[in-house]
């Protein structure tokens, strides 16, 4: 028997707040870049908010709904590199979306072909997730849910790039970033749904238990959210740079050459 809440439902809103928590993060970071006109600082908080929405908004809350599940009188074991892997793939899909609608100019052509790609790609994070579980028992994926989930990746992933690219005021960015985050849980747990066994397996299930992942995970994700959110704190807002323009403009009025100053 599968189990998919072997805590009960106490990693559910754990990994819903944090997806949330991390897609509002990716938003704020979004939002800042939008106000550099020069690339290659537009791609570098572009670059930070993937780290946000990638690293903590997706695969933080896939690893979080992951200790829920179990299979009963099976050994579950996690293989850290594929483990590693696959985090390194959610951030680098959701960077890539980014920074083809961040660069540029922007059309409904790239916003499509963008969350095409990392849609496809947080998919694939999923499984390849998943491809790092080793059990004693053979796990299967049944293709509907697996269509299903690929589906609601694309769509959740279009979702986020696009309100990644249109959303300004805080309050806005809170009721996206929960959208997000109830889209990215929809899309784990309908895969994760689709999973049934199909007897013993061969071998023997090798790796570390996911408990092991546990400390080092919770602190590696304290202290990026330490630093994102420190990050958010330091950014300066909209009138603060407006301030620093026309301080700058007037400094450099006054250093004109006395005479020219008004011509």
């Amino acid at each position: 028997m599968i189990e998919h809440f072997s805590y009960g439902y106490l990693t559910l809103p754990i990994a819903f707040l944090v997806s949330m928590t991390g897609s509002a993060l990716g938003l704020l970071m979004a939002r800042h870049a939008r106000r550099h006109e020069r690339p290659g600082r537009r791609a570098l908080w572009l670059a930070v908010a993937a780290f946000a929405i990638g690293g903590t908004g997706i695969w933080v809350m896939h690893f979080v709904a992951m200790l829920g599940f179990t299979v009963e009188e099976a050994e579950l074991r996690y293989d850290p590199a594929l483990t590693a892997l696959s985090a390194l793939v959610a951030v680098a899909v959701v960077a890539c979306g980014l920074l083809v609608i961040g660069l540029g100019r922007y059309s409904t052509l790239k916003l499509a072909v963008a969350g095409l790609f990392t849609g496809a790609g947080v998919a694939a994070m999923h499984y390849l997730g998943m491809a790092a579980v080793s059990t004693d028992v053979l796990l299967t994926h049944r293709p509907g849910y697996v269509a299903a989930a690929v589906a609601i990746a694309v769509v959740a992933a279009t979702t986020a790039l696009w309100l990644s690219w249109r959303v300004e005021r805080a309050a806005s960015i809170w009721i996206a970033a929960f959208v997000m985050a109830l889209a990215v849980n929809l899309m784990h747990y309908t895969a994760m749904f689709g999973i049934a066994t199909a007897g013993d397996s061969a071998a023997q299930a090798h790796g570390v238990h996911s408990m092991d992942l546990v400390f080092p995970m919770a602190t590696l994700t304290a202290i990026a959210m330490l630093i994102l959110v420190y990050t958010v704190v330091i950014v300066p807002t909209d009138a603060e740079m407006r301030t620093e323009a026309r301080m700058t403009s007037l400094e450099g009025q006054l250093r004109q050459p006395t005479g020219t100053i008004g011509r």
